[in-house]
């Protein structure tokens, strides 16, 4: 037997009291503070290494030739750290450029040292190499670029991104991750007090 409709005219309608988005709020804000975060330590750590280049801290350099494996591998990012010719020693690596090679820049292990009037000449060898380098590379200035640490395969996206198109991609994308944050900043729901 079915219920009377009659009875049931002059109810009200049932209603479920619940504070609507209160979750969702709470997740889009964590998300937000997340996504604004990430952004800001993705910029900071940019601008600490540029600043470190143009300071003269340090400078970067992607390998791309086998003569240093397996200590630098193609692909690999050489850090590399200011040192006073004085204190340069055997064994550790280097960049330089051999003689009449002024575009070339080569990253090898010192073989040996020779300070004569006050110059110094070095012999290079790669650790995957045989023999020594054929050249004998004198240094000027007092200090030598030496490699301090490295980023294994970080010189592939770095080669990559010095592509045109691949640069301007890459500045469009930030602009547009700083305009989004940026903008849900100042359009956020405006929360009430009750009170």
């Amino acid at each position: 037997m079915l219920p009377d409709a009659a009875a049931y005219s002059g109810a009200q309608p049932l209603r479920i009291l619940t504070e609507p988005g209160r979750q969702a709020r709470e997740r889009v804000s964590v998300r937000r503070a997340g996504g604004s975060a990430l952004l800001t330590g993705v910029v900071l750590l940019i601008l600490v290494a540029v600043a470190g280049v143009v300071l003269g801290a340090w400078r970067f350099t992607v390998i791309d030739t086998g003569s240093m494996r397996p200590t630098l591998n193609p692909g690999d990012v050489a850090v590399l750290g200011s040192e006073s010719i004085a204190d340069l020693k055997r064994g550790q690596i280097v960049a330089f450029h051999p003689p009449g090679e002024l575009r070339l820049t080569v990253m090898h292990r010192v073989f040996s040292i020779h300070r004569i009037r006050g110059a110094v000449i070095i012999q290079t060898k790669g650790d995957a190499n045989n023999a020594t380098d054929p050249w004998h590379a004198r240094l000027t200035g007092n200090t030598v670029w030496r490699e301090t640490q490295k980023l294994s395969t970080v010189g592939y996206l770095a080669a990559w991104s010095q592509q045109r198109p691949v640069r301007f991609g890459l500045l469009i994308v930030i602009v547009i991750l700083m305009v989004s944050i940026s903008l849900g900043w100042v359009w956020r729901p405006v929360t009430r007090r009750k009170g």
